[in-house]
């Protein structure tokens, strides 16, 4: 079955016009998943061809906003193109997902009053039905499953294996997922710093997607790098865990600064010899390995 991974986001926090936040797409068959959904996700799917209606399951790894602020945005434009004739957005997410979502859709919710408009003025009905809707129109309501480390979610050909990783607990759990199709096995990292979990998910992983958020030696404070990675952080669990590419994403701007890639890369290789992308947005990342021709 063909299958496809695409880079949707490769951002931080920090607003940049190349770099979405978090986002990364996975196509297989008939279906289309998400895995996490930072800001300007949503547009970039539209650059990649895809509706928001086209996305079918969606997985938050924590809900720091440069991974989820999205969230609401593709549930409702989505919602809205599908004019009731696709299935509800299947979502999975560490608590306190469930609540989050009640407080953004719910009546009482932060889009209640939208939501109230668009399902009962008599000017968004016509809309609704002139895009081929049926009265009574209902709110969305997404299927939220609240997962934890050691859960898995089934799929009609495909599961995700769920690990908790290491960044800004108690305060937020934070998750990495793998999946597996097949025999191919994609692990999406999240946001940590090193720790054991991640290395044991990624386990001869076909793609590991790591958090690059900052050069190794030049920050050294420990209020950072025991909640986040850096380059040589990924080259090691990279290296740990026998997968055959690494990506790195979650790219600060302190990596766009002139030499910096030069530096960064050679120094990661030499940790680690598997094949070795630093992520843009939307750069297809070649499942089973990257060859000669494509790093040139």
């Amino acid at each position: 079955m063909a299958l496809s991974l695409t880079l949707i986001g490769t951002g931080t926090p920090s607003p940049l016009l190349h770099r979405a936040g978090s986002s990364y797409l996975v196509e297989t068959g008939d279906t289309v998943l998400l895995f996490d959904c930072g800001p300007g996700s949503v547009r970039r799917l539209l650059r990649k061809g895809l509706g928001p209606d086209d996305v079918t399951h969606l997985f938050l790894t924590h809900l720091h906003y440069d991974h989820c602020v999205d969230y609401p945005y593709l549930v409702l434009s989505r919602w809205d193109q599908g004019t009731g004739k696709i299935p509800e957005l299947d979502v999975c997410g560490p608590a306190p997902l469930a609540r989050t979502t009640d407080r953004l859709f719910a009546t009482d919710g932060a889009f209640g009053p939208d939501l109230e408009a668009r399902t009962r003025h008599e000017g968004s009905e016509f809309i609704y039905e002139m895009r081929g809707g049926v009265l009574p129109r209902q709110r969305p309501v997404p299927n939220v499953t609240e997962v934890g480390p050691g859960d898995t979610i089934e799929g009609e050909d495909w599961h995700v294996t769920v690990a908790e990783v290491i960044h800004v607990q108690p305060y937020l759990t934070c998750l990495a997922y793998r999946l597996d199709v097949s025999d191919t096995s994609i692990v999406f990292g999240g946001g940590t710093a090193s720790i054991d979990t991640l290395t044991e998910l990624a386990r001869d992983a076909d793609v590991l997607l790591h958090m690059c958020h900052m050069m190794n030696g030049v920050v050294t404070d420990p209020r950072l790098t025991d909640c986040c990675s850096g380059h040589l952080d990924a080259a090691r669990t990279a290296l740990d865990a026998g997968a055959q590419t690494l990506v790195l994403v979650h790219i600060t701007n302190q990596m766009e600064g002139p030499g910096v890639r030069e530096r960064i890369l050679p120094e990661v290789c030499e940790i680690y010899d598997g094949n070795v992308v630093l992520g843009e947005d939307l750069m297809e990342i070649p499942i089973g390995g990257v060859t000669q021709e494509e790093n040139r």
